[in-house]
């Protein structure tokens, strides 16, 4: 397949050490380049948001990154790029318009929905969605300090309707796309994977006997990871956490938490989280206890959660989480909040233990029954690496993503081709196929200009263009040449244009005499001289007096322009130019055909006034009678030299 991926504000690039690169980044990254292994061609469009970016980079075999250009060319808060959503999907109806179009677009979070969704319905694709997070879930865990454009929740139900599949990561996350109108027919349940080649145990154990145990807490550095539980939690108390004495001799109580994510070292100073979190450490008495690293790349973060006795993930909610299955790739045991991807990515009891979200004394219990006890520590680590080879790898993630997009591509396949039950339903088809054709035509503009001022030139020098097609591209064929032969929109001199179609005794005299594939090519022969131009309209471009025609013509020095269908087809092959409307409705090819022609004609009108300008400012005596023959254009070019 040829896969588009749009991810608008978390480039795949960062997830090779860009800042503040997310869960997002590190999914579409992976997914695509295990889209890629898989054999498809995958190109993740991202907003452009440094002028110094080429225009497009290789992640990796199959999959390209392609920077578009979408308001300004600088970083921005993410919340802040939803008025430039429309932008992006222009940017892309042209880039697919130019390029060819992709078989699937898959939209990732849902500003990209919004941009992936106005190229795709202009060009009538298939469009998958992942969320990532939903606007519904955030808005009630943050209420008044979610800093989401108003009109998010709107537009997650919009493209709940529009989408025609949509990939949740985890059971939790579909439930919510179910309370939100979601079409369950349409929700699968394709989790976030990990690269399990990147995260995988150590042996030995990084760190010696004897060292203080590790807490690692890894991710972006925002309030609602909880991290401040983790901190409350390591200066719990045994009474506490379970009606005794102090802590005495459990090993939470010496234990160490490894704060990583946010931004470089040198600048943890001035994160406000950060900040927040060194005070409550101080205020705790355990700042001696913690470690912060700042922001880690991904060996980094693997060699980190690796040395780990226990991963802390702790969030109020959580969309999916990559954390904990990294954790458990690196055969590390987990203690997790029971909320969002965590009820999917950690087996309670088996690779880590779940607590309530911002339950410091749950959270304590959790981590000291594990920190106490190596062997559960080892049991759970081990488990943990089994379930994650078994069902998330990235190839097994992106086996189940190519299913879906498969289905997908059966569906929509179906639509174009259904039998349709009523008028009204065939006006509706027909109009949305029409416009995905028309927003094509503009691809043709140059072509059609050439064209007219090839015509204009021709025609004005005494030439002349024959023109023919069967059945509608008769009709049509004939209705190019009374626009020439008469006017179009302006006064101008008549041009000489034949319809090979329309003088029914020639017709039907060489179809009786020579048969019906000569109908055209005769007349070819008999009318048309070196130079000019014969024009041939078929909408399946497989017409064997048309091609008969074509072939004539080249024999007989003429230039071959065609409108057909979509190609490639043999009248496509033998024109020398052609203009193909790439519909499967014939009725569509034709009303195009139609529009082009009439936009032919403009572009020959135009010429023809300019000429007329040019030779009112030089004293020409307008209407003067066009050179007739051309011998006479040949002697006139002569003596202009």
């Amino acid at each position: 397949m040829k896969i588009a991926m749009v991810s608008e504000h978390a480039s795949p690039l960062a997830a090779l050490g860009g800042v503040d690169a997310g869960g997002q980044n590190v999914h579409v990254a992976q997914l695509a380049s295990a889209l890629a292994a898989r054999g498809h061609a995958v190109t993740v469009y991202t907003r452009r948001d440094d002028d110094a970016l080429p225009d497009a980079v290789e992640l990796t075999a199959g999959v390209r990154v392609v920077h578009v250009p979408a308001g300004p060319a600088h970083a921005l808060p993410k919340d802040e790029l939803a008025p430039f959503m429309d932008e992006f999907g222009r940017w892309l109806t042209r880039a697919w318009i130019a390029d060819g179009a992709p078989d699937l677009v898959h939209a990732h979070f849902w500003m990209s929905g919004l941009a992936a969704r106005r190229a795709a319905d202009a060009l009538q694709l298939p469009l998958v969605q992942t969320f990532h997070a939903l606007g519904a879930v955030k808005r009630r865990h943050q209420g008044l300090a979610d800093t989401s454009p108003a009109h998010r929740l709107a537009a997650e139900t919009a493209l709940l309707g529009a989408a025609d599949a949509v990939l949740a990561t985890c059971e939790d996350e579909k439930r919510e796309l179910m309370a939100l109108g979601a079409d369950p027919d349409r929700v699968a349940v394709v989790p976030c994977g990990v690269d399990l080649t990147a995260f995988a145990p150590t042996d030995p154990p990084p760190h010696e006997a004897g060292e203080p145990a590790r807490i690692v807490a890894l991710g972006r550095l925002v309030e609602r990871k909880g991290v401040d539980t983790v901190l409350a939690a390591l200066a719990a108390t045994d009474d506490a956490v379970s009606g005794s004495s102090v802590l005495g001799d459990s090993v939470l109580g010496s234990a160490v938490l490894h704060i990583a994510g946010g931004p470089d070292a040198a600048a943890l100073d001035e994160d406000p989280e950060v900040v927040r979190l060194a005070a409550l450490a101080r205020e705790l008495g355990v700042e001696d206890r913690v470690v912060l690293h700042g922001r880690v790349d991904r060996p980094g973060a693997a060699a980190l959660l690796a040395a780990a006795d226990v991963v802390a993930c702790t969030p109020w909610y959580e969309p999916f989480g990559m954390v904990p299955l990294e954790a458990a790739a690196c055969g590390r045991p987990v203690v997790g909040s029971a909320v969002g991807g965590l009820l999917d990515s950690v087996e309670d009891g088996v690779t880590g233990l779940l607590v309530p979200p911002r339950d410091v004394d749950a959270t304590a219990a959790a981590l000291r029954r594990i920190l106490d006890d190596p062997g559960l520590a080892a049991r759970m680590g081990r488990a943990g690496r089994d379930r994650v080879e078994r069902l998330f790898g990235w190839d097994r993630i992106a086996e189940s993503t190519e299913t879906v997009y498969e289905q997908v591509l059966q569906a929509h396949g179906a639509r174009q081709h259904r039998p349709r039950t009523g008028t009204r339903e065939w006006i509706t088809d027909h109009l949305a196929e029409l416009q995905r054709a028309v927003t094509d035509a503009s691809a043709h503009a140059d072509v059609v200009d050439r064209w007219g001022a090839q015509l204009a030139a021709l025609l004005g020098r005494g030439g002349r263009v024959l023109v023919a097609g069967n059945g509608g591209s008769a009709a049509e064929a004939q209705h190019f040449t009374a626009e020439l032969v008469g006017r179009f929109e302006g006064e101008r001199t008549p041009l000489s244009a034949l319809c090979l179609s329309a003088e029914t005794s020639s017709l039907t005299a060489i179809g009786n005499d020579y048969g019906v594939t000569e109908v055209f090519a005769r007349q070819v022969q008999a009318h048309g001289r070196p130079g000019d131009v014969v024009v041939l309209l078929s909408t399946s471009g497989r017409s064997p007096n048309i091609i008969a025609a074509a072939e004539r013509a080249h024999a007989g020095g003429m230039h071959v322009w065609a409108l057909t269908g979509p190609g490639p087809n043999p009248l496509a092959d033998a024109a020398d130019e052609a203009l193909a409307v790439d519909a499967s409705s014939t009725s569509v090819v034709q009303e195009m055909h139609l529009m082009l022609l009439h936009a032919v004609c403009a572009a020959v009108d135009a010429r023809h006034a300019a000429t007329a300008v040019r030779a009112e400012a030089a004293g020409t005596a307008p209407g003067a009678p066009p050179i007739t023959t051309p011998d006479d254009a040949l002697l006139v070019e002569a003596d202009a030299g």
